[in-house]
């Protein structure tokens, strides 16, 4: 399909999202995210034709009407205008909740629509990967960025999203979605991508979207019912991981115990929030806030004021049990309704696993990167794979 030749109000946004997706945080301005601006926009556009809803939505608006609520509470709990801060992120996390509205009804016009979504996932991935490569040889180090309150990463893929972690998640979706197209097809382009997402998913040194990418190959070949592959894959990747050059550096072994400590610490802390509000939280993305306020946190530039290391740990805290249960529900229809199309469990398994070691569910791009694939196939009809 020529898709410059249909660019109009029903597809530009998606267009213009999938042009700025690769571009990460570096053309962040402040707080604003370009990519959050055109998902809006693209709500915003959805809402006004009133498009129709798929069957996913009503669960997961379920769940908004519970943040929105725990919001509300929480200008009640903590009585300062910082509260507002996170009133934008609760605008944002709807925004692309009717983005998925506006990305499904241009899926479920076609078959071609819905062919080169799926497409230009895999190229955002291999395009991301790229620019991580020139970061790896023109900034191995991104210790200048901290003065932005993001870490210092060294020797590692961090790319535009100046994360390894984030930046891997990214990769592991557009490697998964390649393997599963080689399978299906067997168009060696699919291979030779694989190999180049494969290897660049290594250097991002990030243990959390190696275990996704586990994961997401299980589901793929439990289906394909040829778990060799996997078994190959998987001693493949290990052996190339341990031959990295930078392997043996404390700071990059895959054995590295620091990260992990302090994943805990973050754990202990996220809980602790959690029990001074258990029921309906602190409030949408108020952990910032909550921690100044109840342990006494200093460093608010610091990207990890406002987030947790897990994102049901997250939803735990910011919209207690009753925020967490609607998610959990929302995750159940997910499955279920795509429950015959092996690419999306495989996606979802992935940012499942990855989401207990970062907060990848609430992250824009992987928000957006979801949105498109869950738009991509009309999850009530049976998905023919080939075996």
């Amino acid at each position: 399909m020529d898709f410059s030749k249909k660019l109009n109000l029903d597809s530009i946004w998606i267009f213009l999202f999938l042009v700025l997706f690769p571009f990460g945080q570096i053309i962040r301005i402040g707080i604003l995210q370009p990519i959050d601006v055109i998902a809006a926009l693209g709500a915003i556009y959805a809402i006004f034709k009133k498009y129709k809803k798929p069957d996913i939505f009503r669960y997961f608006s379920a769940f908004i009407f519970i943040a929105a609520f725990s919001w509300v509470f929480s200008v009640f709990v903590f009585k300062k205008p910082e509260v507002l801060y996170g009133l934008l992120y609760l605008f944002r996390f709807v925004a692309y909740s009717y983005f998925l509205i506006y990305v499904w009804n241009f899926s479920r016009r076609s078959l071609p629509n819905r062919r080169f979504l799926v497409g230009s996932l895999i190229t955002i991935s291999v395009v991301s990967a790229l620019f991580g490569w020139i970061q790896y040889f023109a900034i191995p180090s991104i210790k200048p960025f901290t003065i932005w309150g993001w870490d210092d990463h060294l020797f590692r893929l961090v790319g535009t999203f100046l994360d390894p972690g984030f930046l891997g998640i990214v990769i592991v979706f557009g490697l998964l979605t390649s393997i599963f197209l080689f399978f299906e097809t067997k168009e060696r382009i699919y291979l030779g991508l694989s190999g180049f997402l494969l290897i660049s998913l290594a250097f991002t040194y990030s243990r959390a979207s190696y275990l996704a990418l586990f994961g997401g190959l299980l589901v793929i070949f439990a289906q394909l019912k040829n778990l060799r592959y996997f078994a190959a894959i998987i001693v493949a990747f290990l052996i190339l991981i341990f031959l990295l050059p930078t392997s043996g550096n404390t700071i990059l072994r895959i054995t590295r115990e620091f990260s992990a400590i302090a994943r805990i610490d973050n754990y202990k802390e996220t809980l602790a929030i959690f029990g001074k509000s258990p029921i309906f939280g602190v409030g949408y993305d108020n952990l910032c806030l909550a921690r100044v306020e109840s342990l006494g946190f200093l460093n608010l530039q610091s990207h990890a004021c406002s987030g947790s290391d897990a994102s049901l740990m997250f939803i735990l805290a910011t919209t207690g049990v009753a925020g967490l249960t609607t998610f959990i529900w929302f995750l159940y229809n997910l499955l279920r309704l795509s429950a015959h199309y092996v690419l999306v469990k495989s996606l979802l398994t992935a940012l499942l696993i990855h989401s207990l070691f970062a907060n990848s569910f609430f992250y824009s791009w992987v928000l957006g990167y979801v949105m498109i694939l869950i738009s991509s196939y009309p999850l009530k009809l049976k998905a023919k794979m080939k075996a």
